[in-house]
C-alpha cells in the first residue's frame, strides 16, 4: 500500500509527491547514502535529492509508526499538520 500527499504544480499539471507511506512491499536504497531496506517506509521530498535531479521521492526513512493502510494515514495526516475532520469515523 502507498499513502501519498502530492500537490499538483500549476501550468504543468504534475503531481509533485510531498509525502509517501509505503507497507512492506518492495526494497528501497537511498542513492545518496547508499543505504536499502526492506521495511516500512516514508518518502519525503528533500532538497538534496532535487539539487541532484532525482525524483522527489527518492529519499525514504524506515519506521515503526505503522503497520497498515490506516495507521500510514493517521500518521500522514499528523505529519502535514492536517485536522481530522471527523475524529473516530473509519
Amino acid at each position: 500500500f502507498s499513502v501519498i500527499l502530492g500537490v499538483r504544480v500549476p501550468r504543468s499539471g504534475l503531481i509533485f509527491r510531498l509525502l509517501r507511506y509505503n507497507g512492506r512491499s518492495h526494497r528501497h536504497t537511498n542513492a545518496i547514502e547508499g543505504n536499502g531496506f526492506y521495511d516500512f517506509h516514508i518518502h519525503r521530498a528533500t532538497e538534496r535529492y532535487q539539487e541532484r535531479g532525482a525524483k522527489e521521492e527518492s529519499y525514504a526513512e524506515t519506521t515503526e509508526r505503522y503497520r497498515d493502510l490506516d495507521g500510514a494515514l493517521t500518521c500522514m495526516i499528523a505529519d502535514a499538520g492536517f485536522d481530522d475532520p471527523e475524529p473516530g469515523l473509519p
